[in-house]
């Protein structure tokens, strides 16, 4: 269990500031006119059109890339938001689901990704390396087409497929969901000091988790959820529904309550009895499995 361990050691303090306000994610769209890439292996897509169906849910997971050194990792979530590791770095931003009309009137659907900024590292053959914060305004990187499987395995960029990612089989998001249904998300869920609760709210889910790091002091967190029938998840519906808030309680047995962010987000995925949180904003789920 990872919670609360601080990157603050690795970023000079003036972009570990920066950094937690660019992380935050995002939410699928769809694009009517593409920007120009320039030289961006995805020339079939650079003119698409606003796609009729923009489900992302056939790529939800994550992939590492193939035939390259330094292969990078690439996650993509739920609310369709994504991750690029790398050997020196991170880049993150949105998939927009799009297509591109042919003479015959038939389209061809494309997930576009479109970078919002990262991190770089800086002096990295110095005796101090460092990560500075950088942003690229919504910049196309890369267009993958789809193949039109529930559930695609490999992703090839362009028509020459120069870039390709396939999928890693145990990322959770498809592998032993049959038979998984909202309604058993909806209880009481213990990983230990923490515990995750999950209730109905309206046509959505409400997910409250406490973690107790004493026993007068602690975190909560709260998302605000939806459910993903063709993925079998709950993630959550937008890039700024949920909460951190530190409390503590004093002699007198009162508790003082801290906000330390609104703005974050997470995907829960329940799969053989078990339950794991992704959280978007500092991983603060990380290596939890929480039982009912």
């Amino acid at each position: 269990m990872k919670l609360h361990e601080t990157t603050s050691n690795k970023f000079r303090p003036a972009f570990a500031l920066v950094m937690a306000v660019c992380l935050a994610g995002g939410a699928a769209w769809t694009n009517d006119v593409m920007p120009d890439v320039g030289s961006v292996a995805c020339a079939a897509a650079m003119n698409a059109a606003a796609a009729s169906d923009t489900s992302l849910q056939g790529i939800a997971g994550t992939w590492r890339e193939e035939g390259v050194p330094d292969a990078r990792v690439l996650t993509i979530y739920a609310d369709g938001t994504y991750e690029l590791l790398y050997e020196d770095g991170k880049a993150f931003g949105t998939v927009r689901m799009t297509s591109e009309e042919h003479p015959d009137g038939s389209k061809s659907l494309w997930y576009s990704f479109y970078e919002e900024g990262g991190l770089s590292l800086e002096d990295k053959d110095t005796a101090s390396p460092w990560y500075s914060v950088y942003n690229s305004a919504n910049k196309l990187w890369a267009a993958f087409p789809r193949d039109g499987a529930a559930t695609q395995t490999e992703l090839r960029s362009g028509q020459d497929g120069a870039m390709r990612f396939v999928r890693n089989r145990n990322d959770g998001y498809h592998e032993t969901s049959a038979g998984v249904k909202a309604a058993d998300y909806v209880g009481v869920w213990g990983c230990g000091r923490c515990t995750a609760v999950i209730s109905r709210e309206g046509a959505g889910y409400l997910v409250e988790i406490q973690w107790a790091s004493s026993a007068a002091e602690g975190s909560r967190w709260t998302y605000h959820c939806t459910y993903d029938n063709d993925a079998a998840i709950l993630f959550s519906n937008s890039r700024s529904n949920g909460t951190r808030t530190d409390y503590a309680y004093t002699e007198e047995n009162s508790v003082t309550n801290k906000e330390i962010y609104n703005d974050g987000s997470a995907v829960f995925i329940l799969r053989n009895g078990t339950l794991t949180w992704q959280d978007k904003k500092e991983n603060a789920g990380e290596d939890m499995e929480f039982i009912r």
